[in-house]
């Protein structure tokens, strides 16, 4: 759903509409070929219900929708609109582009959000301030702390279990090792020949001894 209308200043260029909602385009995508543009929620929207352009009825999907060349976005940016807190009080009139950051920031938005005062440190919208309640606010984050902690610990538990089985593999796998060198007369001498290769690879790492006099 687009911007309405009655809330710009001067004359809208109708290139700049969307037809579906017949407001001004917002977050506009356009069509792959005929380049049609419309607001992203009203044309996901319909395409929804018919796969076409609503204009041409085109055949087009939601992937093959694609942003609105630069030129056309820079035309939607320069616009002059009313701030939608009108009714609570805002005269402010800003650019388009600035409307997001005006709205954050707006005394007259209800949903601006603001911190609590009476100390449980909580951010919450300000239309909601006269209806916190703090200790349930608290209750809530002790709960959610409760629940990550008790994750946490299940986590910690199955990795634990996880060492011990690995473990015992590993205690299962040297003494079938041990049973195949005592029993096979072979295994053993390779076994030995692999302990003395260690010995002389670790002895060719010493550095030869200075004699002082």
């Amino acid at each position: 759903m687009g911007f309405d209308l009655n809330r710009f200043e001067g004359d809208v260029d109708e290139e700049l509409m969307c037809t579906i909602c017949s407001c001004v385009l917002e977050e506009p995508l356009q069509a792959p070929q005929c380049e049609h543009a419309f607001c992203a929620a009203c044309i996901n929207e319909w395409l929804t219900r018919q796969p076409t352009c609503p204009v041409d009825r085109a055949a087009i999907s939601p992937a093959d929708l694609k942003p609105v060349p630069r030129i056309l976005r820079n035309l939607l940016a320069r616009l002059t609109i009313k701030c939608e807190n009108a009714a609570q009080g805002c005269t402010a009139s800003i650019k388009l582009d600035s409307l997001a950051s005006h709205l954050n920031e707006c005394e007259f938005n209800p949903k601006k959000p603001v911190s609590c005062e009476l100390g449980c440190g909580s951010t919450i919208p300000k239309d909601e301030l006269s209806t916190h309640n703090c200790v349930k606010e608290l209750r809530s984050a002790l709960q959610a702390s409760n629940n990550k902690l008790t994750n946490v610990q299940i986590q910690v538990t199955d990795l634990k279990n996880q060492l011990k089985d690995q473990d015992r593999e590993i205690r299962m796998l040297k003494e079938f090792m041990r049973a195949m060198r005592n029993s096979n007369p072979r295994i053993r001498e390779i076994h030995a020949d692999v302990e003395n290769d260690e010995i002389l690879r670790w002895v060719s790492t010493l550095q030869p001894a200075r004699v002082t006099r």
